[in-house]
């Protein structure tokens, strides 16, 4: 979701990938297992 938006993976540091979009805040998000929880889903779906 968050590449269709024009972010791309700066870095994985632990469980948190780090996406930037020029012009714009870096978004962590955290990923256990390969999963991603509803709530952050949701926080970009509406970025």
């Amino acid at each position: 979701m968050l590449n269709r938006k024009g972010y791309t993976l700066a870095r994985i540091s632990g469980s948190h990938h780090v996406f930037v979009k020029p012009g714009e805040n870096p978004v962590s998000i955290p990923v256990h297992k390969g999963k991603v929880k509803p709530y952050y889903v949701r926080e970009i779906k509406k970025l």
